[in-house]
């Protein structure tokens, strides 16, 4: 049983931990997480990822969502690609129905799980397309907080990974900078688990090669 994994580093917390209780795991790869905001470029990384390990597993699982490119890109591959069936990293870790429902709660809601509070606000720069600000004349602060003014509460996932009160932090601090208020919520998404047991029985029942 031979078991592959190509996924954004922006979910390894939940990640390793699902993989500390399933055996098989022989080809482990974590991409830098923010890939998704150019969605070309995203793509032809985990296509080159997936070429490179699968000859040497019997199915691959892929930690992303559909992230503009990436939907049905498992048909394009003879071997069998587990792929969660959802937007993004926030529906895969929320669940999509939770992530509509918070949405139509409350529109402006900027989402962060542990891996999005400990990335921070240059990761938040960057899913905004303003670290390419960086090197010009321009106030990449000023234009976020533009950007942002239609954002009015950031909302901290539990997932389960413990170290709450330091992720709190570091959402805190992202959200005083934006200037929106923090509000918690916590996951009861078994996606991950789900996927990875789905993998598990492929892989079982596929035999040495």
């Amino acid at each position: 049983m031979r078991i592959g994994v190509v996924a954004c580093k922006i979910m390894k917390l939940e990640l390793d931990k699902a993989l500390s209780t399933l055996d098989g795991v022989t080809e482990l790869v974590y991409l830098e997480e923010g890939k998704h905001v150019y969605p070309d470029k995203l793509k032809i990384s985990v296509l080159e990822e997936i070429n490179a390990i699968k000859d040497k597993v019997d199915v691959i699982f892929l930690g992303y969502g559909h992230c503009q490119s990436l939907k049905g890109i498992e048909d394009q591959f003879d071997i069998p690609i587990v792929h969660p069936d959802a937007e993004d990293c926030i529906a895969i870790l929320l669940t999509p129905e939770r992530y509509a429902n918070e949405i139509t709660k409350e529109a402006g809601t900027w989402f962060m799980t542990p891996g999005w509070a400990e990335a921070g606000a240059d990761m938040i720069l960057k899913a905004l397309h303003l670290d390419k600000f960086e090197s010009e004349e321009v106030d990449a602060k000023e234009l976020t907080n533009e950007l942002f003014a239609s954002y009015t509460r950031g909302l901290f996932i539990d997932t389960g990974v413990g170290n709450d009160e330091y992720f709190i932090d570091k959402a805190k601090e992202s959200c005083e900078l934006f200037d929106v208020r923090l509000e918690k919520t916590v996951s009861t998404s078994t996606i991950l688990e789900d996927s990875l047991a789905k993998c598990r029985e492929i892989a079982g029942g596929s035999g040495e090669r």
